[in-house]
């Protein structure tokens, strides 16, 4: 291990930066070509209670060409109704203050120095800003009990794979809490953790810890089918008033679970139709899923969206590719359905776009994907001044598509009709740096396992002109996937 390469190689140049930063990376570069992110993991978190992993597994260009995986957080941010838990290695405060504000002052507080070939991400937060977030953005009462509205961490070890160049980075960051003199120690330490990650990946694949079997595995629901067939038509009948334009009604189920959450992950990130995953857990919660094709990039001030809605089966033939994307690109209840949420999307870009900056390239255009066709919507736009990535997430809230249109009135009709609340269904997932990199996604396939209970989601997409009961098939559909791989985890799980 005296071989490494490590970034900056001396001292003298982890000073120099320390001049102009409060954090500090020290990296080293190995190549990629005989881990995989899932092993990765295994070897190096699989054992850790708070971490983070987000998977690029389809490449596509709307998609940073990074897997990341984060661990040995330097903060995690937990909030709760208008208050927040702070949790550091030293300490835990508690402070009456919503979860932006005290990200973003704590991120405020973390200037990163750039390491040369080393992406801007290895330094990100990770986090989520869950549904229940939107109650307060949006002047909703809450449902009480308090509960979780959102998790943000930043990890001091992160491991980087760079697709693109097939590079195995493994960063450190090393806060210095604004000292620019004796930090050999730290950076001593630094060192020290890159040399044992890098001894634990060409170590063996330890096992997940055994759980104990639950003495049930039935699905307990808050509603039963017929009270959630009840919800569903008197939302219908709220779009066919006028009331709303569309809506999305959600159903929990939860039920005890014998997997490791990551053992679940395994399986989820499998699934075809996702554009990435993620796995997440913090604070004794575990959240996995995919991320849906909803997509918000930035770059210093310049945002990018992508919308993809209205996924069908591209056929086995080119000939048939051809049929469904005239098909596609003809259906004009799809098309129409699809420029609401453009105009959604556009609405929450224009409330943190500089004047006159919102600009839409490309506009209910069908696109051919791996084994499907979708219609997809891009648009551009710069920060205003005085906004920052923070505000595009709370933007972003609730989902147009996961909630409904318009969304104040969405919102208060989906938390009158849901009794239970939906935690994260409908989240935001983000990794951020700064005034230097964002990306931030709707999730869907969302699951929270805690204490070895799984919570998942069946939902009723309406429309005005929907039929029901294909709408309550169709939305049952993601929540029996769930099920079955959690039926697929336990079976696999050794104990």
């Amino acid at each position: 291990m005296s071989t490494l390469q490590f970034q900056p190689a001396t001292y003298d140049a982890f000073l120099a930066l320390a001049q102009e930063a409060t954090v500090v990376p020290v990296a080293v570069t190995l190549p990629a070509d005989v881990h995989t992110p899932v092993g990765v993991f295994l070897k190096v978190a699989g054992q850790s209670s708070d971490v983070g992993l987000f998977e690029n597994q389809r490449l596509e260009r709307h998609l940073p060409p990074y897997t990341l995986i984060g661990l040995d957080p330097r903060w995690i941010i937990i909030g709760r109704d208008g208050k927040v838990e702070l949790r550091t290695p030293h300490a835990t405060l508690e402070r009456t203050e919503t979860l932006l504000q005290a990200v973003r002052r704590r991120l405020r507080a973390d200037i990163l120095a750039p390491l040369t070939d080393i992406p801007a991400l290895a330094s990100a937060t990770f986090g989520y800003l869950a549904h229940e977030a939107s109650h307060h953005l949006h002047g909703v009462p809450p449902r009480m009990p308090p509960t979780v509205e959102g998790v943000l961490a930043a990890f001091g070890t992160v491991i980087v794979f760079d697709h693109a160049h097939q590079r195995l980075h493994i960063v450190v960051n090393v806060p210095t809490d604004g000292r620019t003199e004796r930090l050999e120690a730290d950076y001593a330490a630094a060192q020290q953790r890159l040399q044992s990650v890098a001894q634990q990946l060409d170590g063996p694949f330890p096992a997940l810890p055994a759980l104990p079997r639950p003495t049930s595995r039935s699905i307990v629901t808050p509603m039963t089918p017929e009270q959630f067939r009840q919800a569903v038509e008197h939302t219908e009948q709220c779009i066919a008033a006028g009331e709303l334009h569309v809506a999305t009604l959600a159903q929990r189920l939860e039920r005890p679970t014998a997997a490791h959450p990551f053992s679940i992950y395994r399986l989820l990130r499998a699934t075809p139709s996702l554009l990435g995953t993620f796995f997440f857990s913090a604070g004794g919660t575990a959240i996995l899923g995919g991320i849906a094709h909803n997509v918000v990039q930035g770059r210093g001030e310049s945002l990018r969206a992508y919308l993809a809605t209205h996924e069908r089966p591209a056929g086995s033939t080119e000939a048939e590719l051809s049929l469904a994307l005239a098909e596609l690109a003809s259906d004009e209840s799809a098309t129409g359905q699809h420029i609401g949420f453009v105009d959604a999307l556009r609405n929450d870009l224009g409330q943190i776009a500089g004047y006159g900056s919102l600009e839409l390239e490309i506009l209910a255009q069908a696109e051919a994907a791996p084994q499907q066709v979708r219609l997809i919507s891009t648009l551009q736009s710069q920060l205003a001044s005085g906004r920052d990535y923070l505000d595009v997430l709370a933007a972003r809230l609730p989902s147009a598509q996961w909630t409904g249109l318009p969304k104040r009135p969405a919102l208060r009709l989906t938390t009158a009709l849901e009794p239970v609340r939906r935690h994260h269904f409908g989240s935001q997932f983000c990794l951020l740096v700064p005034q230097v990199e964002l990306l931030a996604c709707e999730t869907c396939h969302v699951l929270e396992v805690t204490n070895q209970v799984a919570r998942f989601y069946a939902f009723a997409a309406l429309t005005g002109d929907t039929n029901l009961s294909e709408a309550l098939v169709k939305g049952a559909k993601t929540a029996q996937h769930t099920a079955a791989l959690l039926e697929q985890a336990e079976a696999q799980t050794v104990h």
